[in-house]
């Protein structure tokens, strides 16, 4: 029986003192061997970097990596170039993996070798680390394939990637700022097969400090590029990855984008499907401003859409939480 590939874990943190014990004890739990840690510490202001330097006493598997705020993606392909591992799997710095999560995931992509990328499903838990709900995800093949055209069939922190299907995607990108993981999953070449295993593997940690509660809005523009990005590579075999990283934000991205059309038309339904209405019908202006007729029809479709969304208990829920931050922001003035 040959040997266990290594598990090569990109870790990237960052003011994540609060929940990064848990996280580093399911790790340290986890009964496969042999891992090791690349734990990145981007630019904390709290108590991340002691944390990890307390963890990494004694235990020569753990690599700490320092970086300057340069954002989740880029602090994970710094931990990237540091690994050795055959697998490269995700984690994220306030969730928890089950002990067994990576030898079930190891067995499964050594009885698969058509498959480069295999996640989980997942359990969500709240500050306490307490169950609230089932974070189900698309097993199916086809289903995956399916959500992939609009957004993550995956749930990030669980998964674990061939470095061959890494390497071929070409890595994370650091004008990512949000969505990394969308845009790596759009770039995997179509000869690596995504799999989901459907076991609860993973906890996805629901808190109102993380980055996907308080940055929300920065996921659905990033995640608009992503896919605009990919009709690029599509057409014409390469995308302005470089140009969104000189800009350095996806407003002044958008300025001088030549596909700037069909990225409002994406915007617009990242927005609508989230139900915030308005910020979709804001987008869809530049639909129709630059005319392109394909366009100009489907973002009418996406308008009449919007009205309906706007009554459902989603977008109603969204405008009561803006109606209580403008609240909270004037009675602090």
């Amino acid at each position: 029986m040959g040997r266990n590939p290594t598990i090569s874990i990109l870790f990237a943190c960052r003011d994540a003192a609060r929940h990064l014990p848990a996280a580093l004890a399911g790790i340290e739990a986890q009964t496969y061997r042999p891992l090791e840690l690349l734990a990145v510490d981007d630019g904390s202001a709290d108590a991340t970097a002691s944390i990890l330097r307390g963890f990494a006493e004694g235990r020569p598997w753990v690599q700490l990596l320092q970086a300057g705020g340069i954002g989740p993606g880029a602090a994970r392909e710094i931990a990237f170039h540091a690994s050795r591992g055959e697998l490269i799997a995700i984690h994220d710095a306030d969730d928890v993996s089950r002990p067994d999560r990576f030898t079930r995931q190891a067995e499964y992509l050594a009885s698969h070798p058509e498959v480069g990328v295999l996640g989980t499903a997942a359990e969500v838990i709240d500050e306490r680390g307490d169950r609230i709900a089932s974070y189900p995800v698309p097993i199916d093949p086809r289903a995956i394939r399916r959500v992939l055209r609009r957004a993550p069939p995956f749930v990030h922190g669980s998964t674990v990637l061939r470095r061959q299907a890494y390497e071929a995607a070409g890595g994370f990108r650091a004008g990512f700022r949000a969505a990394e993981d969308y845009d790596l999953w759009l770039r995997v070449p179509a000869r690596f097969g995504l799999r989901n295993l459907d076991l609860p593997l993973y906890q996805w940690r629901s808190h109102g400090a993380s980055s996907f509660q308080t940055r929300r809005d920065w996921h659905l523009e990033y995640l608009a590029l992503a896919r605009a990005f990919a009709d690029e590579r599509r057409r014409r075999g390469s995308d302005s990855a470089g140009a969104l990283l000189l800009a350095g934000s996806p407003a002044a991205f958008r300025e001088g984008y030549a596909e700037r059309p069909l990225l409002a038309l994406y915007r617009a339904e990242a927005f609508i499907r989230e139900g915030r209405t308005r910020e979709g019908r804001l987008a869809l202006r530049d639909v129709w401003r630059m005319w392109r007729p394909g366009l100009w029809l489907t973002g009418l479709a996406w308008w009449l859409l919007s009205w309906p969304v706007a009554w459902t208990p989603r977008a109603r829920n969204r405008r009561s939480e803006e109606r209580a931050a403008v609240a909270r922001r004037e009675s602090a003035a």
